[in-house]
């Protein structure tokens, strides 16, 4: 009698971000449904869900996670890895959700398309130099004790605007390696920062919210309007002037 053999295939994988901490979401009160049908990815722990076996097509994929608002992700396989296609999710905080408080900014504003910010007051690291052709931002340390996420914003203090970026390997302790060359000069000790995403919805409607966990919560926030990105530095404790 000859063995038979299962091959499972890998179709997506699914990581849960609290979008305000950078943290895994370990939460097991999760559901998921793919074009309005609910589905039962495979849990693998500390926040990660994996899809076997049900095809590469493109999607819409909704969550919803206790103590978090409901998001949905649009899944584009030409964007993702083929070997191993990773979204991942991030997650805004629910105002009534229990533990520390949070901040929020909303409102509406037609033709946004998209809003994230990044923190003033609590860089990661600093820049001290960037080899073009390598792709490789060499860093001044700071509070630091790595760069254990992939979204950052290097900011413009000048400009008061910043260049999102992506990592896609920790170097050394000193240097990462980024997804693409940077775009816009920068000038040396400018300040490094992890992207906090915010929501929009088809109608303009927009969510961004942070920790309250400081006394001064200062953040650049950047917003798609029609193709165009624009800048407006929010002291969050202050947060009722809607963006406009």
């Amino acid at each position: 009698m000859e063995a038979s053999t299962i091959h499972h295939s890998l179709d997506l994988l699914i990581r849960l971000i609290d979008t305000t901490t950078g943290d895994m979401v370990d939460e097991r009160n999760v559901r998921f449904w793919m074009d309005d049908n609910p589905v039962r990815p495979i849990p693998r722990g500390n926040g990660n869900y994996v899809f076997l076996n049900r095809g590469r097509k493109d999607t819409t994929l909704k969550i919803a996670v206790y103590g978090y608002e409901t998001c949905s992700l649009a899944i584009r396989y030409q964007k993702l890895d083929s070997g191993m296609p990773v979204k991942e999710a991030f997650l805004i905080p629910s105002e009534n959700a229990a533990g520390q408080p949070v901040i929020t900014l909303s409102g509406n504003l037609p033709g946004l398309e998209s809003i994230q910010a990044v923190s003033l007051g609590s860089a990661d690291c600093c820049i001290s130099g960037f080899d073009e052709r390598k792709r490789i931002m060499k860093l001044f340390k700071t509070h630091r004790t790595g760069m254990d996420h992939i979204y950052y914003g290097l900011i413009h203090m000048n400009r008061q605007d910043y260049e999102p970026f992506e990592v896609i390997k920790e170097l050394s302790e000193n240097s990462v390696k980024i997804s693409r060359p940077l775009a816009e000069p920068f000038t040396v000790n400018s300040p490094v920062a992890r992207i906090v995403f915010g929501m929009v919805d088809q109608q303009g409607n927009y969510v961004l919210r942070v920790r309250d966990d400081r006394t001064h919560l200062i953040y650049l926030v950047r917003y798609e309007v029609r193709g165009t990105a624009e800048f407006r530095t929010v002291d969050m404790h202050r947060a009722e002037e809607e963006l406009q």
